[in-house]
């Protein structure tokens, strides 16, 4: 979907100026280094990582300790730790990341130039050695399962001290270097995480698939980065010391409080544009890191941050750290950006054509933001329930971008063309009763990263934009909000988001979640028939006896109006319910309301009118997001014609919809 919606906004790009609307303000820059913002931990804190890592800027090489301190909270004994070892995704091109991506994600291929890798080389609890027992499990060497000499009980705690090396691969899915520029992320061994009932828990550490993101418990960590000293550092969590070692290096010391994830970059030429947002009266420090190319940009950026980071506070639940920090990749390593990580995500858009109004940069980083909400706070399993946080997300960085830039303009304002975030998205999400697989499938289990995205982001976010038209903005918002604050650092599943709306909203959701969620198909809206004829008495044989009587074709039965029948269907799986909007030839307007969660399939309207209808339209104010982009949603009709609309009708009503979205 950014893809195709890149391309909307840069063809729009190449054709006007700028409208200018306001933009949020960048508040004052903070006094001195921001603190943590609460004492007292938010999460339950299960993973707790501190690690030493130096790197080697020539060879793009980590060389690192870790110590990884887990408490089982589970209801079973634990006898062996699975650790996720990412870059070896990028070791070969037999990997299941390779295979199951063809070699490239996002457009950009993983080359034979640079291979990325981690070789864990120790591995210790206690006195004993364990590297020699730990086994790879599956198809590559993502996963490394480490035997424990005796069970972990449920409650007990377990160290783990670990050595590793890690090669970062040319820039390819989010990580990795290009020049001087390094984004190091999914770098280090990270544990699984056991999901199920208690009691009957099972590590969740799948391999490394081109559709899975990421998934891991919260915990703390401390991180020490030895560095050049040459070299500008960002990082999750907040900067707690600095040692100049006078050997040209130098090591930051980075503390990050109920995160599940430290990633981090490096660049000896970027800067840094910093400003406040306010969450709760506490200030929060927005960083842009940039080079100095993208200055122009990085403003954007940091202005888009502040909204986004006040805006998603107010909606569900307050930001809960000190710190946000916006990377603004080189475009050169664009296979880093759009990603999010706790505290720190990298944004992109930059581009000639994305001149201010043209709001892709800003959408970018409003959207990545937002994951800190329903990836970084909540915390879902990505692996399995993907759409949780990409689609619960994309639907909710529609509503902050409408909020912030005018629901008629936050996508496009720039010459004369205008058109909101949340149009273009349903412009751009294709037809969705095409796919395969349902919203709710195992994100490895998509028939390729297109049927994914698809289904994960387009898919998830119309439906739920569809089912907030359905019970009400307020309504919907207030549950949303209500789910947040009760799932906040709990790992929620789509059961549980379902139950807590229910509870919200106090009305059974299954006839719609069952269709839309669990199962393929769409909404496939289509106007069957459209006919108008004069009205007049009606014809044949009336009464009985002496006072029975023929009405003729000769008899003058007009009545000086018109007879008319509408015929809508829904040819595809998920009921909605449906405004249809008629105009009649006198100018006058009239809606009635077809509500198919009753089952059926098709609606038969009829009615009386001083004049014939010559324009239909269903759902006129574009409630049914998840309605495929069909071209028999909408007919017109010449004033004298009863037939039904015909093909070039239908082409019409097509580029009459386009040249709406961009406000001709």
């Amino acid at each position: 979907m950014a893809r195709a919606l890149c391309l909307v906004l840069c063809v729009v790009a190449a054709c006007g100026g700028d409208l200018g609307p306001p933009r949020p303000r960048p508040a004052p820059t903070p006094d001195g280094k921001p603190a943590l913002r609460v004492p007292g931990p938010r999460s339950p804190r299960l993973a707790n990582y501190q690690i030493a890592a130096r790197y080697d800027a020539d060879a793009r090489r980590i060389e690192a300790t870790q110590t990884l301190r887990w408490t089982n909270g589970s209801g079973v004994a634990v006898t062996e730790l699975p650790f996720h070892l990412y870059l070896n995704g990028f070791k070969n091109e037999t990997t299941l990341f390779m295979t199951s991506s063809g070699g490239q994600h996002r457009g950009v291929e993983a080359t034979g130039e640079a291979w990325g890798w981690i070789d864990v080389t120790s591995i210790k609890l206690g006195a004993d050695e364990l590297r020699g027992r730990a086994t790879f499990v599956g198809p590559d060497e993502t996963v490394l399962s480490v035997p424990l000499p005796a069970p972990v009980a449920p409650g007990a705690s377990v160290e783990v001290a670990m050595t590793f090396t890690a090669q970062l691969p040319r820039a390819v899915a989010r990580t990795g270097y290009e020049g001087a520029f390094a984004m190091v992320a999914q770098w280090f061994p990270k544990l699984g995480v056991l999901v199920g009932h208690r009691g009957f828990e099972r590590w969740e550490c799948p391999p490394f698939h081109v559709n899975t993101e990421f998934f891991a418990d919260f915990g703390v960590y401390d991180v020490a980065l030895t560095v050049p000293t040459t070299h500008v550092v960002a990082a999750t969590g907040v900067l707690a010391a600095v040692v100049d070692h006078g050997d040209g290096t130098r090591t930051l010391t980075y503390r990050a409080e109920d995160v599940h994830d430290f990633a981090w970059m490096i660049d000896p030429y970027m800067q840094v544009l910093t400003a406040t947002a306010q969450v709760d009266g506490q200030p929060v420090e927005i960083r842009v890191v940039h080079r100095p190319r993208q200055r122009g940009f990085a403003r954007r950026h940091l202005m888009a941050a502040i909204g986004a980071v006040e805006l998603f506070s107010r909606l569900f639940v307050p930001y809960p750290w000190s710190v946000m920090t916006v990377i603004d990749p080189p475009p050169e390593a664009s296979a880093t950006a759009g990603m999010e990580y706790p505290t720190l995500v990298t944004t992109a858009g930059d581009n000639v054509l994305m001149r201010p109004g043209i709001r892709l940069p800003e959408y970018v980083t409003v959207h990545e933001i937002g994951h800190n909400w329903f990836q970084g706070i909540l915390a879902t399993n990505e692996f399995r329930e993907a759409w949780l946080d990409e689609g619960v997300n994309s639907w909710a960085d529609g509503v902050v971008m409408d909020e912030l830039y005018g629901a008629k303009h936050s996508g496009v304002a720039w010459g004369g063309w205008q058109a909101g975030m949340t149009r273009l998205q349903r412009v751009v999400g294709g037809r969705f009763s095409d796919l395969p697989s349902p919203i709710a499938a195992s994100a490895d289990v998509f028939v390729d990263n297109d049927a994914y995205g698809a289904a994960s982001y387009g898919k998830t976010e119309a439906a739920l934009r569809t089912l907030e038209a359905v019970v009400g903005r307020d309504r919907f918002l207030a549950a949303m909000r209500d789910y947040a604050t009760t799932w906040a650092f709990r790992h929620p599943t789509g059961t549980d988001l379902w139950q807590s709306l229910e509870a919200s909203l106090g009305e059974d959701l299954d006839w719609f979640v069952q269709p839309a969620f669990q199962h393929p198909g769409g909404v496939e809206l289509a106007i069957r028939t459209v006919a108008c004829r004069p009205h007049r008495a009606p014809r044949g044989v009336f009464g009985e006896g002496s006072g029975r009587r023929t009405v003729g074709p000769t008899d003058d039965g007009d009545t000086g109006g018109y007879a008319c029948e509408v015929v809508i269907v829904n040819r595809g799986t998920i009921p909605v319910p449906v405004e249809v909007e008629l105009r009649f030839a006198d100018g006058t307007i009239d809606r009635f309301r077809w509500d198919a969660r009753d089952g059926s399939r098709w609606h038969r309207a009829t009615l009386t009118r001083s004049s014939p209808i010559v324009e239909v339209e269903l759902d006129p104010d574009g409630e049914i997001a998840l309605a495929d982009d069909v071209l028999d949603d909408h007919l017109r009709l010449r004033p004298d014609r009863h037939a039904a609309w015909r093909a070039t009708a239908r082409i019409t009503s097509w580029t009459q919809n386009v040249m709406q979205v961009v406000g001709l």
